[in-house]
């Protein structure tokens, strides 16, 4: 068994059904392969059961993450640019596979003040 993972999450769009989200769970040496399928209006439902297993699983292993992680300088400035371009923090962290947070609190070493949304 594998313990790396490759994963993918994507719409299916057929017509003759409800639309349905895939999330796909590939091993490295491609052996295994997972597929979970759900309609695409239960997301949000999946999204916060995702996130309570995984707090679960941190408080569990005692695991903290590193939240004071820098950010290579190089990528920050390029955050910055894409930030004040429009590009939201939800996006950054999706495209540059880091957590909100440790963008936001890169972003505010750099000067930057953000307000939390509500």
């Amino acid at each position: 068994m594998s313990n790396v993972y490759n994963y993918t999450i994507d719409l299916k769009n057929e017509k003759k059904t409800t639309k349905m989200v895939v999330l796909k769970q590939v091993s490295q040496n491609n052996r295994e392969i997972n597929i979970f399928e759900f309609p695409s209006n239960d997301i949000d439902i999946v999204i916060d059961a995702l996130y309570k297993s995984k707090q679960n699983l941190v408080s569990q292993n005692g695991y903290e993450p590193n939240y004071n992680e820098e950010i290579n300088p190089v990528i920050l400035d390029t955050l910055v640019e894409l930030f004040f371009s429009g590009i939201t923090i939800a996006d950054l962290s999706s495209q540059y596979n880091l957590s909100e947070f440790i963008i936001k609190k890169n972003l505010e070493r750099k000067g930057i003040v953000l307000f939390d949304e509500f």
